[in-house]
């Protein structure tokens, strides 16, 4: 690379959300002693295209490769020599089960994995990791026989220790630096770079480079220094981006970029009069090889968020969304898996807590999911509610708010999501201004029905009406606060009480009620309510006149009276956090 003769800095500017995601994506990418921040600009010395290569695959190393199947085998090199070390004489079979099941979801899964079969000739080929498998699976091929681990006289600790010796050879193969390089980076470019790009480079199915990072050099970076070095005063043709000017055999279109543009080279009918307009620079090129490292993604790399803060100052953009980075990540250590919705939530709590006059109104979330974008704007009422959740303590304490309280309430299998989190439900409601009332009849229902487990409490229930009321409260629709709500969710439960030898009468009731609600029928439910108190002889509450005809504030003291209704003394699920 003859990065001498190049200019000192190369400049991109922000712009629409997917040069900010590249941007963003640089700046994760790179070493701070690499690049500078001016308001809207982000200067990246030419020098750091020495390292942008090995920089690219250890972002995501680094952030990512710690939640696989490849660090779950590293992970027990510890465990493996501490077993060696104490000896095996009291090894049970037991024990032993623990390893036969680590060893098949993990070590067998990854060296059938196309991670393994196309970088094993680059990672240490002369060391005999085939042998030391076969070794393995025959060892543990012979210890699986249970009866023999009931034989007193069947000697095994020979075999489990030459088993145990085999299976540290194995995971010290792994665990080296030079494999963990080309593995890892492998396994981890088809988890999260596929999700903002495609097709080229070491993306390319038909690319004869085996070694990615070289691949990534020859695509990405070494064209730049090529068109850096050129003179391009005379050229014709500028960049779509950025306006550079360039020569037409540089020319590369958007559409390596997921659900961006088309490839002008199969579909030319799409370009006006079959001339495409489309040209991409080797310099915006390398900007968008960075997007999915402006994303912030879950655990499985199915949803990435992006949150493009108004203002055009880089240094916000950064800060707002390596704080969901952060908490995204920091969360992965605690629970295993967490939502991205949930690190924006986090990130938006602790900013408010710094300041009272943080706000994140009006500001683009981009959500990759499901192959697609999904584009929103944070309307001032979802900023305002999100605030005013946030300064709503549960029971007191400062840790727990409105919303935080529900971060374990999940529905199994609802709506066809493995686990439907109730949580996420209620962000992404809110950024677009749709009320929980469909979201509190299924709860409800579904709680009522006892047909499948669901994971939040009646509590918890009450915690969604309050959220609820709040987005109306700041609409404008309806003006209701939570002492009233929890007032009539203890009049739900003082007729539970009421019903206590025959639960199935309560059950009904609630099933009736959450019916009239649903068709917005305050008669049929006013006439169901009164008969229940007159059956045991108890004042209705005058709550419920008053707001006869209101239908919002009707639907809203309804819900928190049904939520009273099916509460138990003991719930099975998740219980209220504290």
């Amino acid at each position: 690379m003859n990065i001498a003769a190049l200019p000192e800095t190369i400049e991109f500017h922000m712009e629409s959300w997917l040069e900010n995601a590249g941007i963003i994506g640089l700046t994760r990418i790179l070493n701070n002693e690499d690049y500078a921040i001016k308001n809207d600009k982000l200067l990246i010395k030419t020098s750091s295209l020495k390292t942008i290569d090995n920089n690219f695959f250890n972002f995501f190393i680094n952030v990512y490769g710690r939640y696989t199947r490849y660090q779950q085998i590293i992970n027990w090199l510890p465990k493996i020599e501490a077993t060696l070390d104490v000896g095996l004489k009291n090894y049970n079979y037991k024990d032993y089960e623990v390893y036969v099941k680590w060893f098949n979801n993990n070590v067998k899964y990854f060296v059938k994995s196309g991670s393994y079969k196309r970088m094993r000739a680059l990672a240490h080929p002369e060391v005999p990791i085939e042998d030391y498998l076969d070794n393995t699976m025959n060892l543990f091929k012979k210890l699986s026989k249970k009866k023999r681990w009931k034989n007193d006289e069947d000697n095994l600790e020979k075999e489990l220790k030459m088993l145990f010796e085999e299976l540290k050879k194995v995971v010290q193969y792994f665990a080296n630096d030079t494999c963990k390089h080309y593995f890892l980076a492998k396994n981890l470019v088809y988890h999260y770079v596929n999700k903002g790009w495609d097709g080229i480079s070491f993306l390319n199915s038909q690319s004869k480079i085996v070694d990615l990072y070289q691949d990534y050099r020859e695509y990405f970076v070494q064209p730049v220094i090529d068109f850096l070095l050129e003179n391009h005063e005379k050229d014709k043709l500028s960049c779509t981006t950025c306006g550079r000017k360039m020569k037409s055999k540089e020319g590369s279109g958007y559409s390596f970029l997921n659900g961006m543009g088309y490839d002008y080279g199969k579909k030319n009918s799409n370009a006006y009069k079959f001339q495409s307009d489309q040209f991409l620079c080797p310099v915006c090129r390398l900007m968008y090889s960075a997007v999915p490292a402006g994303f912030a993604y879950n655990l499985a790399g199915n949803h990435g968020i992006f949150v493009n803060y108004t203002g055009q100052i880089l240094n916000n953009l950064r800060d707002a969304n390596n704080g969901i980075l952060y908490n995204l990540t920091e969360a992965f250590k605690v629970t295993g898996n967490v939502s991205p919705w949930r690190a924006f939530y986090d990130t938006f709590s602790q900013e408010i807590n710094k300041s009272s006059q943080y706000t994140l109104a009006n500001s683009q979330v981009v959500n990759r999911k499901d192959k697609h974008y999904y584009f929103s704007l944070i309307p001032e009422i979802a900023a305002n509610v999100l605030k005013k959740a946030e300064e709503i303590k549960i029971n007191g304490e400062r840790k727990v708010t409105l919303l935080s309280a529900l971060n374990k309430a999940l529905i199994p299998g609802y709506r066809g999501i493995k686990y439907f989190s109730i949580y996420d439900e209620i962000i992404r409601r809110l950024l677009s201004q749709t009320n929980m009332n469909s979201l509190l009849n299924d709860i409800l229902l579904l709680k009522i029905s006892n047909k499948q487990d669901i994971y939040i409490t009646a509590t918890q229930i009450l915690y969604v009406v309050e959220i609820n009321t709040l987005l109306f409260n700041e609409m404008g629709v309806m003006i209701l606060d939570s002492k009233l709500l929890s007032k009539i969710r203890r009049k739900g439960m003082e007729i539970a009480k009421g019903y206590k030898a025959n639960p199935n009468k309560a059950k009904t009731l609630a099933y009736q009620l959450l019916q009239a609600l649903k068709i917005q029928n305050q008669e049929t439910f006013m006439n169901k309510l009164l008969n229940c108190y007159l059956y045991q002889q108890k004042i209705v509450p005058t709550e419920f006149v008053q707001q006869m005809g209101k239908p919002e504030e009707f639907n809203q003291l309804g819900y928190a009276f049904v939520a009273g209704l099916i509460s138990k003394e003991e719930e099975r699920g998740v219980q209220d956090e504290k």
